[in-house]
């Protein structure tokens, strides 16, 4: 039997983590936005730029609810050159990722590679 995973008041029985987070999601966001914590616990929206970010929605429901994944490869949008390797990342305003101006602002990433329009990383935290 798997663990309950609780976080706020919110419960997610028997949840693998490795296959996404369930979260609120606040208007505005969209899906295969890069998402930010909100002030409100377990809700995540679309963030301003230079935000440390939660990871990737994945799925958003007609209910207001929608899946985060992490810690795997993810492909975003990109603002501006993000060249390959250990980067501290920040999400751009747009629902994408851009080189963080500030460590303490960012999440650190792996990132693999970029092309013209996007970027794979590896989300390390």
């Amino acid at each position: 039997m798997k663990k309950q995973i609780r976080i706020g008041k919110a419960g997610y029985n028997g949840q693998d983590p490795k296959l996404g987070i369930t979260y609120a999601v606040a208007a505005g966001a969209e899906k295969g936005d890069i998402v930010s914590p909100t002030a409100t616990p377990g809700q995540v929206s679309r963030a301003a730029a230079e935000q440390p970010f939660e990871g990737e929605l994945v799925t958003l429901e007609r209910d207001g609810y929608g899946t985060v994944t992490r810690g795997e490869v993810t492909v975003a949008r990109r603002t501006g050159a993000i060249p390959a390797g250990f980067q501290n990342l920040a999400t751009d305003g747009t629902g994408g990722v851009k080189v963080a101006a500030a460590a303490a602002s960012s999440t650190r990433c792996r990132v693999i590679g970029t092309d013209a329009e996007t970027v794979a990383f590896y989300i390390i935290g």
